[in-house]
């Protein structure tokens, strides 16, 4: 009997694992103006036209960066908002709490707006609700600008000129 009920109880935290780890959201990426492209850290998006949808996979640790281009030529930097999920943390702490290091508790938003122009980024929730704005921070934007400038953080290893500290993760 103990035999069978480790194996079931394995079973259910290898379910549970594997239910986290597929945790994405479908982010739709749009612009305030036409014309204007985006890049994201992880390969999901490179110097591409807005509008799209992308499956953007939950995170335990860091960002997804970006680089967004109006059609005017100006670039802004920055970090993705992303929203800590309470369901998949409290799911995580009773079943399997590693899962929320390996699985992830940080989503994105299902919509985002980016406006190189003015410098801002909106996001939100639900389709109907309000926009919320946010402005890269200094930091934020130099550490997307070594990303994406530089090829990655390594090429910034041993503090190489025109590279950030901030940066360094």
């Amino acid at each position: 009997m103990k035999t069978h009920q480790l194996a079931w109880r394995s079973g259910i935290a290898a379910l549970a694992l594997l239910a986290l780890q597929a945790c994405s959201t479908v982010s739709r990426l749009d612009a305030a103006a036409p014309g204007t492209k985006l890049s994201l850290s992880g390969g999901m998006a490179s110097n591409a036209e807005l509008p799209q949808q992308l499956p953007l996979a939950s995170k335990a640790t860091g960002q997804y960066l970006f680089k967004a281009t109006s059609a005017g030529g100006q670039t802004m930097f920055g970090l993705l908002p992303l929203h800590v999920n309470g369901g998949t943390m409290a799911t995580s702490i009773l079943l399997f709490a590693p899962a929320l290091v390996i699985g992830g508790f940080r989503d994105t938003y299902p919509f985002y707006q980016f406006d190189p122009d003015a410098g801002f980024i909106r996001y939100k929730m639900k389709e109907q609700d309000e926009w919320r704005m946010s402005k890269p921070t200094q930091a934020e934007s130099d550490r997307a600008r070594v990303f994406f400038e530089k090829g990655s953080f390594a090429a910034c290893a041993g503090g190489k000129e025109g590279c950030v500290a901030e940066a360094s993760r």
